[in-house]
Order: C-alpha cells, then structure tokens, then sequence
C-alpha cells in the first residue's frame, strides 16, 4: 500500500465507499491512512496460494462482493492468474491472461505495439552475443538495456537498467545480462533524455463501456533523466490520447491503464514507452482533474450508473514532494532549474502523492516522523557524484563512477490491493 494504492484508498473512501488495503508490510503508508482498514496478507510472489485463501477468507466475511484493484505488476498478474477463483469472491475485470502477460513481458508489449502500428524506438532482444553482434548495426547510440521483468530484474542488479554509449559498453554490459540469466531488450534512448513525457489514461468496462480519456504531461521525475514521475500536469494531447486508445482497444484491453509516449526531437515523433496495465504512481492526477477512473470502475463493477463525464480540467497538478525535491536537487546542479522556478512549479499543487490535509497519517509515516526527510536532506548536501547525469550537452554520454547504474526509486515487487 504505497503511493498507487493509497491514492485508490483516498478516491474510493472520500466517497464514503470502505476499503480494505492488503500487503504483507504493515509499516506502508497506504496501510496508516484514515480510509484504510488494513489486512495483513501473505506476499503474493512468495506465497500466492497462501494470499489467495487469505483473500477468499476477507470475502467471505462481507455482505455483498467487494471489487478488487491492484496497484503493482505483481498483483496485475495474481489477479489475472487467479481470477476464476477470485471472481467467486470479488467483483473484478482483467483483460485476457494473453495480455496481461504482455504488460508485464515488455517484449511482448512491444511486439503487440509494432502489430497495431503503434510507433517505437528501435528495439532488439538479444539472447547470444551473436544477436548483439547483428543489433548494433541498425542501432543509434546512446542506447539503453532494460529488462523484460523488472521484478526479476532489480534483485540481481538494484537498478532501472545499464545506460551504454557505444558498442563496447554494449557488450561488456550485456556479457553481465548473460551471467546472470536474466531478459533483457535494448532500445534506442528518445531523445532528449529526461523530457517530451506525455500519458493518456482510461478506463474501459463491461458492456464496451469506455471512459473520457485524460492526458498528461510528466513534467519532471526522479531520477530527472530515467525515473517515475515526481511532478505530473494534466493537459489536452489529442495525439497521445487517439495514439492511447488505439493501443488499448487493439489489445482488447479491459481496466484502468495509462499509456506513455516520448516526442523524439530528432524526428519529431512519438515512441511508445509502455502501457500500465493498473492504476501509475500519479493516477490520483485524474480524480483532481475531474475524470475519477478508480471511481468509475467501481461503480461499474457493482452495476451502479456512472456520471456523464465530458471533459477533464487543464493544469491539475500532482506533486511527489520527497523524490522532487532529490531531482530538482540534481537538476540544479546541472543548472537546469533554479530554486525559484522549481518553487514557482509545484506551489499550489492540487494533488500530493502522501501529505492530504484530511489524511495525515501517511504523509508522517513516509517521512519517517522526519528522519526520511532529513536523510533525505543530508545526502543531497553531501551528493558528490550524480549518478543519474549520464549526458553532457549533445548526444555524447560520459560515465562518473556509477553513472551507468540508474538507480529506480519505485519499483515495487509487492502486493498493492484495495
């Protein structure tokens, strides 16, 4: 019960709807919020059978069948593996196995993605050093290797991925991936890096059923170049929303989702960066701006009618003050932002990820009672190497000690359920 899955909690029990939170970490913030009647549950990636009976148990225990959300890959594919039984007990709606597989395989995504005409970066999934050998020659660098499985992934390595600048680092790398047994695929980086992030998000529901779709920018995340959102604005993209909902109807795709894409200055085009198949780190972005896709689940799922809903609002904005703080930080040591218009940016916003006014709990237990945020505040004072500073002006790419190690400060590998 991180940041997704609280802002579900906060969505559905504004709206005076209970809702329990389930992980096997009692100390998330999710499970400290007013809204929240937290379940202890087995983890699902160690003991699924053991959280399934646990699961059925809550169920049994209510009047009339809850509906079910996952906030994390992990719980995406629980849901979707045992969604039979589970249906016995909860209200739910997952797209075909087939698919849900291909959100969490990012090479199926992808393959789904050049099937539907959706446009992408020059990608290729080397299994041998043979197939990095015959990659490299239809590759433009700097280049990335990003896993297939990130929850298999970030155990081995503790990072997003390798950043490499030219054939040899691209070996020398993958000679690493090779060793370790793990999936990976290797993509073009959109240029330039850390900017032209834009997402539609929708819900699509029984009875083709299809909500107003939302766009919005990711104004900056963390890390600033190869991160998750820390500050996120709602804003028209008619290209990204058509771009959106043709890859979700193509897939035959049922539930919330969010779609990425990056502008490519270099050609001026759109490349997919990957389908959500959950609510994202910034979903409660919608709620603000007047599509409440949680919401609209909900009453779908239960057979209650939904509001007639036309239009978001421009400029709702979603602030993750802790991981914002850290790239605006990084950003400006690079000079890229000065401390008045990092203030100008996010003052005022409408929506946090932790800090709400009528729920504080969380927001104190993210920061740790204060000791998170002063952590937080002394390594930055004693920063000396940036590691997420991988590129100097250009195109060119330097490494500074562990530069090629892009830390990923969400990735979550547990059970996220409301």
């Amino acid at each position: 019960m991180e940041t997704n899955g609280l802002g579900i909690a906060r969505i559905l029990g504004r709206r005076k709807i209970p809702v329990v939170g389930v992980d096997h970490r009692s100390n998330q913030p999710g499970m400290r919020s007013r809204y929240v009647r937290a379940l202890l549950c087995e983890d699902i990636l160690k003991e699924p059978d053991a959280a399934l009976e646990t699961l059925m148990e809550e169920s049994e225990k209510l009047d009339e069948k809850p509906v079910i959300f996952p906030a994390s890959d992990p719980a995406v594919l629980f849901i979707s593996r045992n969604r039979n039984k589970l249906a016995n007990g909860f209200q739910l709606i997952a797209p075909p196995e087939k698919v849900v597989e291909s959100m969490v395989n990012k090479r199926l995504q992808y393959e789904e993605a050049i099937r539907l005409g959706i446009p992408m970066t020059e990608t290729f999934y080397p299994s041998s050093m043979d197939d990095v050998e015959e990659g490299v020659k239809r590759l433009r660098f700097p280049a990335f290797i990003k896993p297939l499985y990130s929850h298999l992934w970030y155990p081995v390595f503790g990072v997003k991925g390798f950043i490499v600048k030219d054939a040899v680092e691209l070996k020398k790398q993958m000679a690493k991936v090779f060793e370790a047994g793990q999936e990976v695929m290797v993509q073009e980086i959109i240029w330039p890096p850390g900017k032209g992030f834009f997402n539609a998000g929708a819900y699509i529901g029984r009875d083709d059923y299809i909500s107003p779709v939302i766009t919005w920018q990711k104004v900056r995340q963390y890390p600033p170049n190869f991160g998750v959102a820390s500050l996120a604005m709602s804003c028209h993209q008619p290209e990204i929303a058509e771009l959106g909902m043709k890859f979700m109807k193509g897939l035959g795709y049922r539930g919330i989702a969010s779609v990425g894409f990056k502008r490519d200055e270099r050609d001026g085009g759109w490349k997919l960066i990957e389908l959500n198949a959950r609510t994202w780190m910034a979903h409660e972005l919608s709620d603000g701006a007047g599509i409440p896709l949680v919401y609209l689940q909900y009453l779908d799922l239960i057979g209650k009618p939904k509001p007639d809903l036309k239009d978001f609002r421009d400029g709702v904005r979603w602030w993750d003050c802790m991981s914002d703080t850290d790239s605006f930080w990084r950003l400006r040591r690079r000079g890229d932002i000065t401390t008045s218009q990092w203030i100008r940016s996010w003052f005022g916003s409408d929506v946090c990820s932790h800090c709400a006014l009528d729920d504080l709990r969380p927001m104190i237990y993210h920061y740790g009672f204060g000791i998170n945020a002063m952590k937080l505040i002394v390594n930055l004072l004693k920063m000396k190497i940036d590691e997420d500073d991988v590129f100097s002006d250009g195109a060119q790419v330097y490494t500074n000690s562990a530069s090629e190690n892009i830390k990923h400060p969400d990735i979550d590998i547990d059970d996220h359920m409301s």
